[in-house]
């Protein structure tokens, strides 16, 4: 599987996993990682039954493209090895085993060779288990991942743990001023105003009207590692819904590449985002089933024969874009259970953020790093009772 060929199915897998965190979520900003939950469930499909129902299941909602199980484990092993490289990003996968169990021979040799995690034992049934991998995420990602793993996720049954933590910090190639930085009017899709704190600068963008999306795009390069943010707004006739609607008949690669450099005068909202979602029922309604029932088959996994099957998929991200450039983390945890051309001078582009729009970091190389939209100027650390931790309305 070549780097494009792994960009396109990542793009394709991100578009149908955005469609349904819209569904979930409306009205809410969102942010997540598509390359960070394809990894961890990737680690999953290495553990699966070759030829098994499961094995099809996952290479198809996973966006595989047929690729045999080896060719996939080294796709992923050249994205972490080429970020290896990236001093503004880190990508890191964990794998943890029941304490005295046995990892399957293949199974652990994949996921240490390609994937670089090393089987750690643990004994879930303990209380300090979920704060030993807390802990551990916590210091993969700037310590802006925590507790992703609740109390009442791991128990006596559980016996595997996948795990992806990716965090980047990139600034801008054009920073923008904070003195120019004034609090503007935005727009949101009720139709009602709030109040932002909008950046502002004039440069050189990569820029390019959209009319059979009704959008507009602008691309802001990082100032290392070949990444770009790529920001989608909807025309005023328009909408984000609308919008996202036919983002996934789109290419962003070809987006990008049809870009051409102007100059733009550019104002963005300066905001932060988190955002947690348990995948299960996602991946079920992205025909991704097999996985959280007793028909699983995940006969690579373990020496013993021990029946498999998922319970969670955890996904937790953070992202926060500012004058000097954009922070970002998230984390993905499976816990397996028991049973250019230069422009002529002219007056500058318009770029004016000032309703919803759609956002992606996005590497020219490897493709969609993280994903989201700014919907809402709220920003809630969702406090939760133990009922529903991983859900997004209270159900006590």
């Amino acid at each position: 599987m070549k780097d494009e060929e792994f960009a396109q199915g990542l793009e394709q897998f991100a578009f149908c996993l955005l469609d349904q965190l819209c569904r979930a979520n409306p009205g809410q900003n969102i942010s997540y990682s598509p390359l960070s939950v394809r990894t961890s469930v990737g680690m999953l499909r290495m553990g699966a039954t070759e030829g098994s129902a499961t094995a099809k299941e996952l290479d198809e909602g996973l966006r595989f493209g047929g690729k045999d199980v080896q060719e996939v484990a080294e796709n992923f092993e050249t994205v972490l090895k080429s970020y290896e490289q990236c001093q503004v990003l880190k990508m890191v996968n964990g794998l943890y085993l029941m304490k005295g169990l046995e990892i399957g021979g293949q199974f652990g040799n994949i996921v240490e060779k390609k994937f670089h995690s090393k089987a750690m034992e643990i004994d879930f049934g303990s209380d300090q288990a979920a704060s030993m991998i807390n802990k551990w995420m916590e210091s993969q990602t700037n310590g802006l991942i925590k507790d992703i793993i609740s109390p009442g996720v791991l128990d006596k049954d559980s016996r595997l743990l996948l795990i992806n933590a990716i965090h980047f910090k990139g600034n801008w190639s054009i920073k923008f001023n904070e003195n120019d930085t004034q609090e503007e009017d935005f727009f949101l899709q009720s139709g009602k105003s709030v109040r932002v704190r909008m950046m502002h600068v004039t440069g050189n963008f990569s820029f390019a009207p959209l009319p059979k999306l009704q959008a507009t795009a602008l691309k802001m390069n990082y100032s290392a590692c070949n990444l770009v943010m790529i920001l989608i707004l909807p025309d005023e006739k328009s909408n984000l819904t609308s919008l996202e609607s036919r983002l996934s008949r789109t290419s962003l690669q070809d987006l990008s590449s049809s870009m051409n450099l102007e100059q733009v005068d550019v104002k963005i909202p300066s905001f932060k985002a988190e955002f947690q979602q348990e995948l299960s029922e996602t991946f079920k309604l992205m025909d991704i089933k097999r996985i959280f029932s007793e028909q699983a088959e995940f006969g690579a996994m373990l020496k013993s024969q021990a029946p498999l099957f998922v319970s969670k998929i955890i996904h937790k991200a953070f992202i926060e874009v500012n004058e000097v450039g954009t922070e970002a983390a998230a984390t993905t945890a499976v816990v397996a259970t028991f049973r250019s051309a230069t422009a002529k001078p002219r007056p500058p582009k318009l770029f004016h953020a000032n309703r919803p729009f759609f956002y992606a970091i996005y590497d020219n190389s490897h493709g969609l790093l993280f994903v989201g939209h700014f919907n809402t100027t709220k920003f809630e650390k969702r406090e939760k009772c133990d009922a529903c931790t991983y859900n997004n309305e209270c159900k006590s």
